[in-house]
């Protein structure tokens, strides 16, 4: 039966896709599944003492992002090549990611991880939905040792498109829809965001606060609802061009997965280095006490 469950599971993914938002009785069905990788990405410390899931194999936040002045970005493509074969992920790997969601910002690691790993050609990545919490409820088995894998054969190929950098921005104020992730006292320029000097946000941008798209129980919310924020609330289309944006980078990774990977638009950039560079610089424009909504004036830079 478990093998018919598998099979089942993995037709699902050839015929339909690869949803990037998996139940947690999806991911129990493709436990045995060899071109399944399971990510879990704790601490160390609470990789040991919570568990983890039967193979999972654990990264956290320092693998994939080096500093850069007062901002960070994403490593160097081979670093984040030798990083992704050292957990076994292969060119055709099926992807899980998930967290164990002690808060709400639990989640960005992951979502931070799913960008890192689609920006650098991955084609199947996923999230599983209410992290190691939602597993043990449904009284799923965790485990506590210390799983190793073969080094896989994942080859990165850079997606400069879904990519934003300073002069991309800049470049593209008023002709790019932009959204702020942090919270709204952030955006407004009424309280300072960690790590950043200048108070308010990117000329233009519009307001999102990533905590929006997730309920209580830190789950995300229906897609139906989703689409009816991006698509009535904020008029986005799906081939829209957007940038996503926050105080570091880890807030706004929650929007683009959002946007990018359970509504499927498909021209979303996340600009990594977000305020921390930015609202650090003094040739960059700032708004403050202000709420904007995108009206484009001219056609987009390439």
């Amino acid at each position: 039966m478990n093998k018919m469950i598998l099979i089942y599971a993995f037709s699902l993914c050839s015929v339909w896709g690869w949803d990037a938002l998996q139940t947690t009785a999806q991911v129990a069905s493709m436990l045995n599944d060899p071109k399944v990788v399971i990510i879990d990405v704790s601490e160390l410390d609470t990789y040991h003492k919570e568990g983890h899931i039967h193979g999972a194999l654990r990264t956290d936040i320092s693998a994939w992002r080096t500093a850069q002045e007062k901002h960070f970005l994403l490593k160097t493509p081979d670093e984040i090549q030798n990083h992704m074969r050292s957990l076994g992920i292969n060119s055709d790997s099926n992807i899980i990611l998930y967290g164990h969601l002690g808060v709400a910002k639990d989640l960005l690691t992951s979502t931070y991880v799913y960008w890192a790993m689609k920006s650098s050609g991955a084609k199947n990545v996923a999230i599983m939905d209410g992290g190691l919490e939602q597993w043990k409820a449904e009284k799923r088995f965790v485990l506590s040792d210390d799983p190793k894998a073969a080094d896989g054969n994942f080859t990165v190929q850079k997606m400069p498109e879904m990519v934003a950098d300073l002069s991309y921005v800049k470049q593209n104020i008023g002709k790019v829809a932009m959204i702020d992730a942090r919270a709204s006292e952030n955006y407004f320029g009424i309280l300072a965001s960690n790590g950043v000097e200048r108070l308010g946000h990117i000329p233009g941008a519009m307001s999102y606060f990533w905590t929006y798209s997730i309920t209580p129980e830190l789950k995300v919310r229906p897609t139906g609802e989703l689409k009816k924020i991006f698509s009535e609330g904020f008029g986005l289309a799906p081939a829209q061009p957007v940038v996503v944006y926050c105080t570091g980078g880890l807030e706004t990774s929650f929007n683009y997965f959002v946007l990018s990977g359970i509504l499927g638009y498909t021209n979303i950039r996340l600009y990594d280095a977000s305020m921390r560079e930015w609202g650090n610089r003094q040739d960059t424009g700032m708004i403050q006490y202000k709420w904007e909504e995108f009206h484009p004036i001219t056609e987009v830079i390439k």
